[in-house]
């Protein structure tokens, strides 16, 4: 919904003038937020002059960025029942070549950093910053702590779940919008939210439970049921320790489970089957629906050892591609579609590890049984060796312990970090709009689920097109990477849907020329599901132009 604009006298303290802001003095401007008496909630606010951004770790795309102020603070503090201080703490980017537009970045993981608020999820080769958008990020109203098992402590104050889950939300947003009228001398015009992972399940819980927030919400790879996902990747570690050989210390050797040479050989058995089926054999199997695979069909035969699966991985393989069930019977989640990603770093980051790490190294240990413990279950469960406790995890009554305390509007439970509810007739009734993403190989949160949802609202709805698209990302791991054309701009095409009424009919997406990708360059679309990109029959197979979704 389009946010009213004005002008007001003096905001914080300040006096803000309507217009652009000129270069000269908006330094000045930046640098005064941090001495506004009336806004306790500021800690810090910088001017950055226009050039590339350093942060540690490995550099996103699209660092360069305009002359932009960066203002730091906390919001809504509190005491938890563990005697430990919380709040909300924030980071907001303002850009001196401002489009009169807001983002909200979401998080990722267990949340507990601050992250930069640049915007880098689903903006291409450029971030939102950039772009001229204002940015804000969050900590979600907690810090992770060292150890282990230090990010997951929060999940022992019930005021710190519920931030986490949801209520940062509207807390930042409505800071950030006051903070951006008291630097611009307006409001924004038009606001997104733009998360994948955490961040895309943030960007539907807004929609469900806050609907009039936001004008659009980009999602990708979105854990909307991340606690149910979360015990099938411990029920997948049971799985795969189960024939994996036993490490120095006696306990199953979980990235050694399978080989990279099992899965190449996996992956190339998929390409086998499905890859031509969009018209192109190029590596991509754009057509998800026409791919049936088969991984028994690789078992070694009798006298044979080499380019075949033991049975005992051929089988392994295909129970947990096709999903953990309860003892009576119920999918506890969700199956997994067959893509030829299964054999890149980001596949098994998240499902084996690296051979010989003790413990594992596979996130499907560090990160995910410390949530379940911790956050996820009511009462929490303060446990001491993560891999110990997903080994011996039983899912019928880990399942009960999750999903106790469960809001009552959400439609299978799971505590406040679940939003499955399709009721989003009032984010749809005011214009919202809303793209999905989603990469076929995702380790951790199956592309099947994300499209179980979207048939769901179409199902609601009659039709969700007019206001839903939803992306499949042929190759792509968790969020990005893979041998994938994961790079893409799905956040000017929302804007463009809202302010335009222009519903993307594609995304063009490229692929980076990195490591690990076959194809530096390539293009492709994105088509809207249940579309997929189908080769023409001539022309570049390289070139996006060369092909047309069918």
């Amino acid at each position: 919904m389009r946010a009213a604009a004005k002008c007001a006298a003096v905001l914080f303290g300040l006096t803000a003038t309507c217009g652009p802001v000129s270069a000269q003095t908006f330094a000045q401007k930046c640098e005064a937020m941090a001495h506004a008496g009336s806004a306790p909630a500021i800690a810090s606010a910088t001017f950055v002059a226009a050039g590339p951004l350093n942060f540690p770790g490995p550099p996103p795309v699209g660092l360069n960025a305009p002359d932009h102020c960066v203002i730091q603070g906390a919001l809504a503090p509190h005491v938890g029942i563990d005697g430990k201080n919380y709040a909300i703490g924030y980071e907001l980017r303002l850009p001196s070549n401002w489009n009169g537009k807001f983002v909200v970045q979401g998080g990722g993981g267990s949340d507990g950093v601050l992250r930069p608020a640049i915007g880098v999820q689903a903006t291409g080769e450029t971030s939102a910053l950039a772009k001229g958008y204002a940015i804000a990020s969050t900590d979600a109203g907690h810090r992770d702590e060292p150890g282990p098992i230090g990010p997951y402590l929060f999940g022992l104050d019930p005021q710190a779940r519920i931030d986490k889950g949801y209520h940062h939300i509207p807390v930042v947003t409505a800071e950030a919008e006051e903070l951006t009228g008291a630097l611009y001398g307006r409001t924004p015009s038009r606001k997104y939210f733009v998360g994948c992972s955490n961040g895309g399940r943030q960007g539907m819980a807004a929609t469900q439970r806050y609907p009039l927030l936001f004008d659009g919400v980009v999602a990708g790879a979105p854990a909307y049921r991340v606690p149910r996902a979360a015990i099938e990747a411990m029920a997948e570690v049971q799985v795969l320790a189960s024939i994996a050989p036993k490490g120095p210390d006696g306990k199953p050797d979980l990235g050694a489970a399978l080989s990279k040479d099992d899965l190449k050989l996996i992956s190339d058995g998929i390409a086998a089957n499905c890859d031509a089926a969009d018209g192109l054999a190029d590596g991509l199997v754009n057509n998800v629906r026409a791919c049936k695979f088969d991984p028994l069909a690789l078992q070694c035969s009798a006298g044979r050892a080499e380019g075949c699966l033991t049975p005992e991985k051929a089988k392994a393989i295909d129970r947990v591609f096709k999903g953990a069930h309860l003892s009576n019977g119920e999918k506890l989640y969700s199956d997994w579609p067959w893509d030829p990603g299964i054999a890149s770093p980001g596949w098994s980051a998240w499902k084996i590890g690296s051979p010989g790490k003790v413990p594992p190294d596979a996130r499907n240990v560090t990160l995910v049984p410390g949530s379940v413990a911790y956050y996820f279950s009511s009462p929490p469960q303060q446990v001491t060796d993560l891999y110990d406790y997903t080994l011996s995890y039983d899912i019928d009554s880990g399942l009960k312990a999750v999903e106790a305390v469960s809001p009552p509007f959400l439609e299978s439970g799971g505590s406040t970090e679940a939003a499955d509810s399709t009721d989003v007739d009032a984010f749809r009734a005011h214009g919202g709009k809303m793209i999905f993403y989603q990469g076929m190989a995702d380790p951790i949160f199956s592309a099947n689920d994300t499209i179980a949802y979207v048939d769901a609202l179409a199902k609601r709805y009659g039709t969700a097109f007019d206001f839903t698209r939803l992306y499949l990302v042929p190759g792509m791991n968790h969020c990005a990477g893979g041998p994938a054309t994961d790079l893409f701009d799905a956040l000017t095409a929302l804007d463009d849907w809202v302010e335009k009424g222009q519903a993307p009919a594609s995304l063009i997406a490229k692929a980076r020329n990195i490591p690990g990708v076959p194809w530096p360059g390539r293009s492709r679309p994105l088509c809207p599901y249940p579309s997929y990109a189908s080769y023409s029959g001539s022309g570049n197979i390289e070139d996006a132009a060369s092909f047309s979704c069918k």
